[in-house]
């Protein structure tokens, strides 16, 4: 009676520990905040302050917050609420400044003082006694720093000593922001090693404490990163230092959660009613037009200038198309094989055939469009013919020999040592060049009679605690299935391990990934390529739908299939928000370009559908293929699309 009673009791603690621990958590994400990032707040806005907002508007920004309920709250506040010692009101706003420009001493602080409202104010400190040229206004000087940090009301942050601006981080001179990139020696003909890059960091840090320590007499506790840039590197020297709460500039609303992480919402001069939105966090995902593009088309070998005229023609063309994203291919496939052998990037583990990928992403990105790096995860051939051999996918029956079925060869995601070499490879991607996401290539996936390979069998005996054989799983259908979804999920794990190695350099990056048309319209095909779509539409930011009429045998109806299959991955949550339908621009069998009228039906008829992002692979910028003038009605994101 006695045990009934106690385990009674436990389980009654258990739920009441689980309810509290709920409402915690619900009343930590609702009290969540907003954080506002401004810069210059000026008695008129001139064509060369973008970042500067008028007086005017300013004001109206703030008597709506004291108006509508928002409270204004202190980075004090946020970390207690954060340790969970007080809360934070409701609709609460955090408001920065950055760069300490003499707006905020001579017109923000003394107005946001009559309101009783916080801020934070950013200083670079190298910037106070040697200020850069091309600022729009002056900076405010230590006095009036150290007289506003002594207001309750005004939190010190620092921008880093001298990590605001740009360095070269590529051969060909493109420059990026200084904290984020390992620089280029363009004197010793290199890059900056791991370690220069360290203490580099350290060094910056190591000057802002002793400036701040001498001007202030402490260091600050909040750390804005400069154009919103870090990566795990600067955030490991950055907890050196003391910092405990770092800000970017990523849109959302901030948590309390990830105060490492506080995201920013970047203001402009913009309509009271965006400001609005802006609060609200009712920024809408916006729709992608992604063109995939082929590296190996744009380079070159025997001449860089020639490159670089093909990489302008291709800007030129994405430009005057509109698109918004270019899945930048960054491994080198002269043969058209899918066999890589060489990359375009510099890595521990590769050929590089040329060092252009960096540079090609940069100047993609300067013109607004995001540029995911398109790249393999098992179709590899390291310069180690041995070990190729050694870990090659193996079918059923055949171990040991070169037996990779499909038109990739493919290494197993299930050893070790080739996952030390991929996420190697994904490291140096990510420290080297500025990209803004990753797609993975259509070589991630198994077929049925795939993987067999020893260390795969030896992975799925532990998971099931008990040896099995590859004659086992073929014997038993119960067993079968289960090795389908584990092979599907060890895939997907094996992807995981490259996301994180990426977000070490790039935080912020968004993962795509490719996936067979079959998998959309069957679940059961999963057992012919261990890809699920459901699990990927959860799984990504995006999933990659390879919508190839041509291909999947739909030639005579292309465009009532593809209708079809946008149908079919409306069913699932998620399928119309998260899904890219990439199209083909080829037909491969036919050894022809698809016809570029046909290709814009294609693309009108997935919108119809119901489908909001779209692309299409290959492009072909010599040939115009398929035709700008058509093929931009369907794939500019502006409102209008117009020949230029």
């Amino acid at each position: 009676m006695r045990a009934r009673i106690f385990g009674f009791l436990l389980i009654c603690s258990f739920l009441l520990c689980a309810v509290a621990w709920s409402k915690c958590a619900m009343s930590r994400e609702t009290h969540g905040f907003v954080t506002l990032c401004y810069h210059g707040v000026v008695p008129r806005v001139s064509c060369t302050s973008s970042y500067s907002i008028s007086r005017r508007e300013f004001a109206e920004q703030m008597e709506y917050i004291k108006t509508h309920g928002y409270n204004p709250v202190s980075v004090k506040q946020i970390i207690q609420a954060s340790e969970g010692s007080k809360p934070l009101p409701e609709k609460a706003v955090l408001l920065t400044f950055d760069d300490a420009y003499s707006s905020y001493y001579d017109f923000v602080f003394p107005f946001l003082r009559e309101l009783g409202f916080p801020s934070v104010l950013s200083v670079v400190g190298s910037w106070i006694t040697n200020p850069p040229q091309g600022l729009p206004e002056p900076l405010m000087n230590w006095d009036q720093i150290r007289e506003v940090s002594q207001s309750p009301l005004v939190e010190i942050a620092s921008h880093t000593f001298d990590m605001h601006r740009g360095i070269q981080y590529t051969p060909q001179g493109n420059v990026g922001p200084s904290l984020a990139v390992r620089s280029y020696l363009r004197d010793k003909n290199r890059y900056e090693t791991g370690e220069e890059y360290l203490q580099r960091l350290r060094l910056d840090f190591e000057r802002q404490k002793k400036i701040f320590t001498r001007e202030l007499g402490y260091m600050p506790r909040v750390l804005a990163w400069p154009y919103g840039c870090f990566n795990s590197a600067a955030m490991s020297v950055g907890d050196e230092y003391g910092f405990n709460m770092y800000l970017t500039l990523e849109d959302g609303h901030a948590s309390l959660d990830r105060l490492r992480f506080t995201k920013r919402c970047l203001m402009k001069g913009m309509p009271i009613g965006d400001f609005k939105n802006v609060l609200k966090n009712k920024k809408g995902r916006k729709d992608l037009r992604l063109v995939q593009v082929d590296l190996d088309l744009i380079y070159d070998p025997t001449s860089p200038s020639q490159t670089d005229k093909n990489l302008g023609l291709l800007i030129d063309r994405l430009v005057a198309m509109g698109v918004n994203s270019v899945a930048l291919q960054a491994f080198a496939d002269p043969d058209g094989d899918g066999e890589v052998k060489s990359v375009y990037f510099p890595n521990r583990v590769l050929p590089v055939r040329a060092d252009i990928f960096g540079w090609a992403a940069h100047q993609i990105g300067i013109r607004g469009m995001d540029v995911y790096a398109w790249m393999p995860t098992l179709a590899l051939s390291f310069p180690d013919t041995a070990f190729n051999q050694r870990y090659m996918v193996r079918r059923q029956g055949m171990e040991g020999k070169n037996n990779s079925r499909s038109w990739y060869r493919r290494l197993t995601s299930f050893s070790p040592e080739v996952q030390k070499r991929v996420e190697m490879l994904y490291e140096d991607l990510a420290s080297h060049c500025m990209i803004q996401g990753i797609l993975f290539q259509d070589d991630a996936f198994l077929a049925a009679d795939e993987d067999f390979h020893p260390l795969a069998l030896k992975a799925f005996s532990l998971s099931l605690g008990m040896p099995v054989t590859a004659e086992k799983i073929r014997d038993n259908q119960s067993l079968f299935k289960r090795w389908t979804r584990y092979k599907t999920l060890a895939l997907i794990s094996f992807t995981d391990k490259l996301e994180r190695v990426v977000k070490k350099f790039r935080p912020n990056a968004k993962f795509a990934r490719n996936t067979y048309t079959p998998v959309v319209i069957d679940p059961a095909q999963e057992v012919n390529f261990a890809q699920n779509y459901n699990l990927f539409l959860e799984h990504y930011d995006w999933t990659v739908i390879m919508a190839y009429p041509q291909m999947e045998g739909a030639c005579r109806r292309p465009v009532q299939w593809l209708k079809s299959l946008v149908q079919n991955a409306r069913k699932f949550k998620g399928g119309v928000d998260k899904s890219v339908f990439k199209v083909q621009a080829y037909d491969w069998a036919r050894k022809r370009p698809v016809s570029s009228r046909l290709l814009y039906r294609e693309l009108r008829g997935i919108l119809a559908a119901g489908g909001r992002h779209i692309g299409y692979y290959p492009d072909n910028c010599f040939a115009d293929r398929p035709n700008l003038d058509v093929i931009k009605l369907e794939m500019s994101t502006r409102s209008f699309p117009f020949t230029p």
